[in-house]
C-alpha cells in the first residue's frame, strides 16, 4: 500500500498506479563466422540467452492503448547458418 505524508492510503490501481521501479537487464551472445574454417562456404553460429538473470520485472503498466507488459523470462536462442 502506499501511503501520502496525511498517512491515507492512495494507492488505486486504475487511476494512481504505483510506479515502475527501475530496473536492468542482462543479455550475453558468443558466435563465430566461420565455425569449420572451410572454403568458399561458411558455417555460422551464434548463442544468445536474453534476460540471463531470469528477473521478473514490468515494464508497461496499465497502458491505455496496450495494457500491461512484463519482461520476458529467459529465453536460449541458437542459429545455425551457411553462407556461400
Amino acid at each position: 500500500m502506499l501511503n501520502n505524508l496525511s498517512g491515507r492510503v492512495t494507492e488505486n490501481d486504475n487511476f494512481n498506479p504505483p510506479r515502475i521501479t527501475p530496473h536492468y537487464l542482462f543479455d550475453a551472445s558468443v558466435g563465430t563466422d566461420n565455425l569449420l574454417h572451410t572454403e568458399p562456404y561458411h558455417l555460422t553460429l551464434k548463442l544468445s540467452v536474453l534476460n540471463l538473470t531470469n528477473k521478473a520485472a514490468l515494464y508497461n503498466f496499465l497502458s491505455t492503448f496496450s495494457g500491461t507488459h512484463t519482461v520476458t523470462p529467459r529465453t536460449w536462442q541458437a542459429q545455425l547458418g551457411l553462407t556461400f
